[in-house]
């Protein structure tokens, strides 16, 4: 019975691995594509079109990485997922610290006056959205008065 559910297990992430890892490489292939076409169109969000689309592909690599750490047998091969994991999680780190950069970039173009932000402020500001709002509220708020 119990070689039957880790049998069941191993070829049910098996499965699930190899659809996120053709997700992944269709992810990337797509947006690439997609991206050179606006390239040549001379469309100046092409590459963060490709960037968002890196990351979005890496992210469902790092995903069958993690779920390959089901179907492992021994401490070499879990060493190996671990600094596969390392590896890709620092390139989507990346991939991200080089999105804020470029809108940071285009705010600056769109709005010269503003103060220039740190990339903790930048990170700050995507992972509570809402506080944001709030702080440009106040500030419209001001100004109107």
């Amino acid at each position: 019975m119990h070689e039957a559910i880790t049998s069941f297990v191993h070829d049910i992430a098996g499965i699930s691995i190899d659809i996120m890892e053709l997700l992944s490489i269709g992810i990337i292939l797509f947006t690439t594509v997609q991206a050179f076409v606006k390239l040549l169109k001379k469309d100046p969000n092409a590459r963060i079109y490709l960037l968002h689309g890196q990351s979005i592909g890496l992210t469902f690599k790092l995903g069958s990485e993690i779920l390959r750490t089901v179907t492992v047998r021994n401490m070499d091969e879990i060493l190996q997922i671990a600094m596969l994991i390392i590896i890709k999680a620092a390139m989507t780190w990346l991939i991200h610290w080089e999105l804020s950069g470029i809108e940071q970039e285009q705010e600056e173009k769109d709005h010269p006056n503003y103060p220039r932000k740190t990339l903790s402020e930048r990170v700050y500001e995507k992972t509570h959205p809402a506080i944001k709002v709030e702080l440009v509220d106040r500030e419209e708020n001001k100004k109107a008065r």
